[in-house]
């Protein structure tokens, strides 16, 4: 079963208002709504007074239309009034200034203080709907990731201990931190602070340790609503839709998810742009990213209907978000939001009806879908696939990456996506793993720009390749250890024999531009090209645009791919084999069309089934005896069939080939 609904704020509207667009949602198909978020203060107006009343009026309507609840346990923003009494909780920025709380997030969530009223907040709520006939799930708040840390003097402290936590003495600390460079040796935990001052960065190990803490804070206090729900609401389901990968903070999401979610959920945002393929397939990447490695479905508990100053994506687009969600495993498609708010600061971020109330072509869009749901209830959905093939991702590396761009010239996360697309260039499925904890079965690892490479990392992917898998790493990998130093081993650091090459030196064929004063005058930032490097693979030359290499010396491993046009040939890709497996080196940063090249090699070699032949910009996944078709793209696509096939939202019958509008879609059930 597919649930659509949208989110809606009671709270925003006249009492006499919620009846009609309760009626509106059911004739649109509706069968979930999400409640509750943004508004802890419409519960609890003020300390320990509660107004549960005008609520339980607005689950017993969704109830009796017989619709399902999501409710949001909303501890954040917390309440103007929490603020005031406890000014402690609020955010104070890298030049230690307190914020006052004029904006959404400006709250230290791992405050103690604000936890305590934050705990006591989701206990009673959770406890009033336990047992409401509407309620499905609880959410744990919302977008927990997002906003930004605070660098108080009490967060300073919880800091500190967290540090005794992770380091035994002051010696390991000073160690792992190479605190004798530059003069900067701790006589003390006590002595040690947050590396950031205004707009400086301290140390790279500094850092990473920085970030390691406040992702631990955020999923501990998830952890801590997850709890409540399941004391206090054993028989609902709890999810939410975190932000673990928001760029300015987000927190390691996969070091700890099978102990605290059980509903993988997500805000589904591809943007109003679907030619932005990044921010398309970006998209998805989070839903695969929130999966992880569960047998479970995800939850869009928000979905794109417009943008800030945007009315919606282009006519149709809506739709085929929705179906595209589907092929990414969603259960669940439930629109942010119901009606374009009147004020606050989303008043001119669009939802499905306009701000006088009026339904547009939003609303049209979302109710075909529904509709086409029910239509196609016994398909098999949702789609629930075993992916032969495994994504590596890592928080660590992301943030390594991040705080060391002088080096690290291609950001992590575009290798991520550069990768993610080639995979879905051949409608395979992935699953995303955390390396240190592999869970299932794969016959293909892909580890792109994994620079940090700790010890349980590392054996990871050596037993991996051991016992028989192929793994494929990128450029910029096994760069540095967990406490981010660089190795002083060959490198890949700690798998140099199982790649069975030294990558230590590389090359920058485009001149190379660092925003730190070297010592004299600032250097200027110039479009020079030194080399033109290009790439053989098999019997093709790829003319793609290469601004770092890696100097690849193979030891026991096989060249596969070289770099030509430079004074000699280099190796460009390495094939080793190691135990019963095989481990394989592209000493440039991942791009999607070598990326394509290479993984469809292994494809073949290794017997991993590939999706439906598709034109460019087509997305489509097998479902036992059909297959689901999502142009994604503003021109006219044809696909060929493998036989005959009929559609079964449209009733057309198909012989060897079909047509798909722009971001039209189809359902085919295959050799009728």
């Amino acid at each position: 079963m597919i649930y659509v609904g949208t989110n809606y704020h009671p709270h925003d509207w006249p009492k006499s208002r919620w009846p009609e667009d309760i009626d509106l949602m059911k004739e649109a198909g509706f069968n979930l709504v999400r409640l509750g978020h943004l508004c802890w203060d419409s519960f609890e107006p003020s300390e320990g007074y509660y107004t549960f009343e005008w609520f339980d009026e607005v689950m017993q309507l969704f109830n009796d239309a017989g619709m399902k609840v999501v409710l949001d346990i909303a501890t954040r923003p917390s309440p103007t009034w929490l603020h005031k009494k406890y000014p402690e909780i609020d955010l104070v920025d890298r030049n230690g200034n307190r914020l006052p709380a004029v904006h959404r997030y400006m709250e230290d969530v791992g405050n103690p203080m604000f936890q305590e009223y934050a705990f006591r907040f989701a206990e009673a709520i959770t406890k009033r709907y336990a047992e409401h006939p509407a309620l499905y799930a609880f959410g744990l708040c919302n977008e927990v990731g997002s906003g930004m840390p605070s660098f108080s003097t009490e967060a300073r402290k919880r800091y500190v201990q967290w540090l005794r936590r992770k380091y035994d003495s002051i010696e390991q600390l000073n160690k792992a931190w190479a605190s004798h460079r530059w003069s900067r040796s701790l006589n003390s935990f006590e002595d040690a602070e947050f590396p950031v001052a205004g707009a400086l960065n301290g140390a790279p190990e500094r850092m990473l340790d920085m970030w390691r803490f406040f992702s631990d804070e955020q999923l501990a206090y998830l952890h801590g609503l997850s709890q409540i729900v399941r004391k206090y609401a054993p028989n609902a389901r709890e999810s939410t839709n975190h932000w673990g990968e928001h760029p300015g903070y987000g927190f390691d999401y996969l070091k700890e998810y099978g102990n605290i979610f059980d509903l993988p959920g997500i805000g589904f945002y591809p943007g109003v742009n679907p030619e932005d393929r990044n921010a398309l397939f970006g998209a998805c990447f989070g839903m695969i990213h929130r999966i992880g490695e569960l047998d479970k479905p995800i939850w869009c508990l928000e979905f794109q209907t417009g943008s800030f100053g945007a009315y919606a994506p282009p006519k149709g687009s809506l739709r085929m978000y929705a179906y595209l969600s589907l092929l990414f495993r969603a259960e669940a498609v439930c629109a942010w939001t119901w009606r374009s708010m009147l004020g606050g600061e989303e008043q001119y971020l669009f939802g499905l009806l306009d701000h006088d109330g009026r339904p547009g072509r939003k609303l049209d869009e979302y109710r075909r879908f529904a509709h086409e749901m029910e239509i196609l209830k016994d398909v098999g959905l949702p789609y629930m696939p075993q992916p032969e093939v495994a994504l590596a991702y890592s928080f660590e590396s992301f943030k390594v990456s991040e705080n060391q761009k002088g080096y690290y010239k291609t950001a992590y996360i575009e290798q991520m996506m550069q990768t993610f697309l080639a995979i879905n260039s051949d409608n395979v499925d992935c699953n995303m793993v955390n390396l240190r904890n592999i869970e299932k079965n794969y016959k293909l690892l892909i580890v792109p720009g994994h620079c940090m490479m700790d010890e349980a990392t590392a054996q990871s992917i050596r037993q991996f390749v051991e016992q028989g898998g192929t793994v494929v790493m990128t450029a910029y990998s096994a760069k540095v250890d967990e406490h981010n130093r660089v190795f002083d081993t060959s490198l890949p650091g700690r798998l140099s024999d199982v790649f069975g090459i030294r990558a230590n030196a590389f090359e920058r064929p485009i001149y190379h531009h660092s925003d730190v004063n070297e010592g004299g005058l600032q250097k200027k930032k110039m479009d020079l090209r030194r080399e033109h490097p290009k790439i053989r693979i098999g019997n093709e030359n790829l003319e793609i645009t290469i601004d770092y290499y890696e100097i690849l010396e193979p030891d026991t491993a096989e060249i596969l791919a070289s770099f030509t046009n430079l004074e000699m040939e280099l190796p460009a890709i390495t094939v080793n084999a190691y135990g019963k497996g095989k481990a394989v080196y592209v000493a440039i940063p991942a791009q999607i069309d070598l990326m394509n090249k290479l993984l469809n090699q292994f494809y073949v070699q290794l017997d991993i089934q590939k999706g439906p032949e598709t034109p460019m910009g087509v997305t489509a996944r097998r479902i036992g005896e059909y297959v689901m078709y999502v142009n994604t793209t503003s021109l006219e696509q044809s696909v060929t069939l493998s036989g005959s096939g009929k559609g079964l939202t449209t009733d057309r019958i198909y012989e060897s080939s079909l047509q798909l509008a722009p971001y039209e879609v189809e359902v085919c059930q295959m050799n009728i």
